[in-house]
């Protein structure tokens, strides 16, 4: 992931701090803040776990990914956290990946954007 520019994981941290109540250091690496957000999942989903759905679902993760990564946690024994966490990361980055690549600059008034 190191071939982002850092504004968009900076934001894309600021994001997670703000929406799962974590505290997040500045230039933080994409490594260290999905270490950081797959710490809070844990706990979300074994003390909140409606708060978890709740989260997915406002981040608009696909919730096929995310059942698929708890089925192969169950079955392999291996911690699905951090796969969460890289899932709502990447789809965080691809909203704001999306909105610089659609932002429009320099559009006349209202009247004439039509």
């Amino acid at each position: 992931m190191t071939s982002l520019p850092a504004q968009y994981l900076q934001e894309t941290a600021t994001w997670t701090q703000e929406h799962f109540d974590i505290s997040v250091p500045a230039n933080i690496s994409y490594e260290l803040l999905e270490e950081i957000l797959a710490k809070k999942l844990e706990i979300l989903i074994s003390e909140n776990f409606q708060q978890f759905i709740f989260l997915l679902y406002r981040t608009d993760v696909a919730e096929h990914k995310v059942k698929g990564i708890l089925e192969n946690a169950v079955t392999s024994k291996e911690d699905p956290y951090r796969s969460i966490a890289a899932l709502i990361i990447e789809r965080q980055l691809q909203k704001i990946i999306s909105r610089a690549n659609y932002k429009q600059d320099n559009l006349p008034d209202d009247e004439e954007r039509w």
